[in-house]
């Protein structure tokens, strides 16, 4: 039996066992008030029965407070069930005392002999149920409660010298074999139960998942049919630009080179916005050029990182602009990694978008900003997209990259960015992580460094 099973199993017995004692605790109060009934003819030992009857009233009252506090949450799985074992124990102490005091009654009020008896093997027989669950209190509170007709045999064998007086004896050690028999058949039926109730559990978890699997599969690969439309779209429109802004670049370079001496400064100044104006379109379709590629046919390289951030900063410059964000790329070292450029790139690029998502839900200050850290002493770099937008709660921040998850308003996201992202990232042999940074939020890429042969 593997350890989960073994614990799942050890768990429902012990909440079993703290359960079954709210109706064995009231079983005993109720009994504890017949006995106080059934002494109420003046005795020598009245007195002491009801004391001790109440004392059992008042424990089986804190039993039922045990239980109450466990259902409420306020004392743990673990102290409700130490506290069901030691009431147990004290309860059968006191019905001990008050077994053997009547007993003693027995000259004077007859009667009480027979209630005494039914009633303590009611108890010892009850225990079956309500305490099988722990072996070492259940015999404890077996041998305790039958104490009285043990100590009745003798007081009457010494009274009479009559051997046939100690049947009792025979009779409680008969009573003790079988309770303890039938507790060992109870607690295995338990046991068979709850580890039937695990197996179905497990089942039913098995097939919830993998109908939420099926389902996430189904949502992806109508999405990626869809993300596969506009690639091949972008492609073509990149195409379609692309050999126009040649010859535009092409034309504006020659007239720049060939014809600097005949055209004038300001001519000048309007082919140089042109070559601007061209060299960021360029950028723009090598983006959408990124988008369109079937990235996962292509294999692993060195590269450095600032050619990887470059491949994706080209999409946004424009919007940095038109939105008013204040960008800024922190990279040092610029370390060289082993990964797929374009995977890598997808990475930031969505990052990126949904930094400038959050931004600009914000009134004060736009900032988003990439740093580049380098960790030589595990060959590693750290990739951090932080922007100024509104920190997410650790409740969030646990469910993020759970597909289909998004905190985006409904129609605004698929929720498949940030689990995409995670998948593209541990195919790159790394991982996808959100912090806090610097009081900011922060998205950070953890990948391996590789050494430039």
């Amino acid at each position: 039996m593997d350890q989960e099973k073994q614990q799942y199993i050890e768990e429902q017995v012990n909440i079993d066992y703290v359960l079954k004692s709210k109706n064995s605790a009231l079983a005993f109060l109720m009994v504890a008030v017949l006995f106080i009934f059934l002494h109420k003819v003046v005795s020598e030992y009245k007195i002491y029965i009801t004391i001790f009857s109440i004392a059992v009233i008042a424990l089986s009252v804190l039993r039922l407070f045990n239980v109450k506090r466990y259902n409420e949450n306020n004392l743990t799985l673990r102290e409700a069930v130490r506290n069901v074992s030691i009431t147990a124990l004290i309860n059968g102490i006191l019905w001990t005392i008050i077994g053997i005091e009547s007993i003693l009654s027995f000259d004077q009020i007859n009667i009480q002999i027979l209630t005494t008896f039914i009633i303590l093997i009611a108890f010892s027989a009850a225990s079956i149920v309500t305490l099988s669950h722990k072996k070492s209190v259940f015999i404890a509170l077996n041998f305790i409660v039958l104490t009285p007709q043990f100590f009745y045999s003798v007081l009457q064998y010494i009274k009479t010298n009559e051997s046939a007086s100690l049947w009792l004896m025979g009779y409680t050690a008969i009573n003790i074999m079988y309770n303890l028999r039938q507790g060992a058949v109870i607690q295995n039926e338990l046991k068979k139960n709850f580890s039937n109730e695990y197996e179905l559990k497990k089942s039913l978890e098995e097939v919830a998942l993998s109908k939420k699997n099926l389902e996430e599969e189904s949502i992806k690969t109508f999405h990626a049919s869809r993300l596969s439309s506009l690639g091949e779209m972008a492609g073509g429109v990149a195409h379609e630009i692309n050999n126009p802004l040649t010859i535009i670049q092409g034309m504006a370079k020659s007239i720049l080179v060939h014809e600097t001496l005949t055209i004038d400064e300001n001519t000048k100044k309007k082919l140089a916005k042109i070559n601007s104006a061209s060299d960021r379109i360029a950028k723009i379709v090598k983006g959408m050029k990124i988008i369109s590629s079937k990235n996962d046919q292509i294999e692993h390289e060195v590269t450095k990182i600032s050619k990887v951030i470059e491949l994706s900063l080209g999409l946004f410059e424009e919007r940095f602009k038109n939105e008013d964000i204040k960008f800024t790329l922190e990279n040092v070292t610029d370390p060289f990694v082993m990964c797929n450029p374009l995977q890598v790139s997808q990475i930031i690029i969505n990052l990126m978008s949904n930094a400038i998502d959050a931004i600009l839900k914000e009134d004060s200050e736009h900032l988003l900003i990439i740093k580049v850290n380098e960790n030589f002493l595990d060959h590693s770099v750290d990739i951090r997209v932080i922007n100024s937008g509104q920190l997410i709660s650790e409740e969030l921040s646990t469910k993020i990259f759970e597909p289909f998850f998004s905190t985006k308003s409904l129609g605004k996201g698929t929720g498949l960015g940030l689990s995409i992202s995670q998948t593209l990232t541990h195919s790159n042999n790394g991982f996808l992580s959100y912090e806090e940074y610097e009081g900011k939020v922060c998205f950070k890429l953890h990948l391996s460094t590789h050494t430039k042969d």
